[in-house]
């Protein structure tokens, strides 16, 4: 018989850790302020930190007297419950997952914010689909990003319309946010003009690059490569940045768009 997608899944990604940020719980459509763990008689509204079909590995705020006294339950069955709002549903899915609490324990440089593992009895079939297609999709992304690097597109008035970019960028060094005219990007490069007053800037400097797009706003890392000058005033700053999935789905649908036009 051939294999189950869930089969498959369970085979190539059971321990692999998903962390999440805003694309993951995007993505995996979580609504994360409805995450509660149920320890004993006490109730903790968590934030998934990390997931893999195995295990996660929540967030929550305690003070230092509650952590000491939730550390008593280790190795005690817990109860968790997940939702998820997958796109196109109008309806919420509940998830119910019994589980162990391995480890509890304070958060190193984080004040009253507490990590806890729960590690699954058994985990239900719609999460292993959930992660698992994550998972393909994140992959994808990842084969695109290669095909994909160095295909530069200026940004003009119809490039922005397409990628329904809102004309906004940060670049951020240090401390320092510094506005940014976005002129040319691809999936690891930025090119960017900047006032020739923004301090910091050198060739081989580390910062984060924020972009807004009407679906996504994120942040990058990136790298100055070089600098020149743009004109009076404004200097042009050329940037490699670090792989970002929001980015290359943007990308992609600009291609896809771009290549109707052209027939």
């Amino acid at each position: 018989m051939p294999k189950s997608r869930i089969q498959d899944y369970l085979e190539r990604f059971s321990n692999q850790m998903i962390r999440f940020n805003p694309y993951t719980t995007k993505k995996m459509g979580l609504l994360q302020s409805q995450t509660l763990l149920k320890v004993e008689d006490y109730m903790l509204i968590c934030a998934p930190y990390q997931m893999s079909m195995n295990k996660v590995i929540l967030l929550v705020i305690l003070s230092r007297e509650e952590i000491t006294f939730f550390q008593q339950f280790q190795k005690k069955i817990t109860s968790l419950s997940l939702t998820f709002q997958k796109h196109g549903t109008k309806v919420p899915m509940n998830l119910f997952l019994r589980g162990t609490l391995e480890r509890l324990g304070p958060v190193k440089g984080r004040a009253n914010v507490c990590m806890l593992e729960i590690a699954y009895k058994n985990c239900p079939t719609d999460l292993i689909e959930i992660i698992g297609d994550f998972i393909v999709a994140y992959q994808s992304l990842k084969s695109q990003y290669e095909t994909f690097k160095d295909r530069s597109v200026e940004m003009n008035h119809e490039s922005a319309q397409v990628m329904r970019f809102n004309d906004y960028a940060e670049l951020l060094v240090g401390a320092q946010k510094i506005e940014v005219k976005l002129t040319s990007l691809s999936v690891n490069r930025l090119v960017l003009e900047a006032p020739d007053s923004a301090q910091g800037l050198a060739d081989g400097q580390k910062l984060v690059v924020k972009l807004y797009f009407q679906i996504y706003q994120f942040a990058a890392g990136g790298e100055v490569t070089r600098q020149e000058e743009a004109g009076p005033g404004t200097k042009r700053i050329h940037l490699v940045i670090d792989f970002a999935p929001e980015l290359v789905e943007i990308l992609d649908d600009y291609f896809f768009r771009m290549s109707f036009k052209r027939e």
